[in-house]
């Protein structure tokens, strides 16, 4: 059993260290195309062709770039703070208008409140210690 134990040990610190990973040798090269004169020729003049296209490109994209975004007006501001205040004070008249409806639904169901015509104890601090007493027994009815 305790073979079993230093065993898992063993495997999952194994499973948690890192992997060593080392660069291949330099001894291994990758052997390089056999190319004729003429193909040579030919990628040097298609190189040059490619080199002056991707000049040209480089160019029209420098002259269509977008330096600096312009700054936008307080007119504008101030047009869209007040779109987005409008959109809070609509928001807030049809929350306002949906509970009301909703309250009058639910009174209509419910019918109306329940008032407690129990003695309500006074809010009025009191003068002295049997006073606080006898309102806090009251208020947190220990007695019953």
């Amino acid at each position: 059993m305790l073979k079993n134990k230093i065993l898992s040990i063993l495997l999952f610190t194994a499973l948690c260290a890192p992997a060593i990973a080392q660069e291949p040798a330099d001894s291994f090269t990758a052997p390089e195309p056999v190319v004729s004169q003429e193909q040579e020729a030919e990628t040097f003049d298609d190189i040059k062709a490619n080199s002056a296209l991707l000049n040209n490109q480089q160019q029209e994209l420098e002259e269509d770039k977008i330096t600096y975004k312009q700054p936008v007006s307080k007119r504008k501001i101030a047009k869209k703070f007040l779109l987005a205040m409008v959109g809070v004070a609509i928001s807030s008249i049809i929350l306002f208008v949906l509970l009301t409806i909703y309250n009058k639904i639910r009174e209509s169901f419910a019918g109306p409140p329940q008032i407690d015509t129990g003695k309500e104890p006074s809010l009025e601090t009191p003068d002295n210690l049997v006073d606080a007493v006898k309102t806090f027994l009251d208020k947190t009815k220990w007695d019953n």
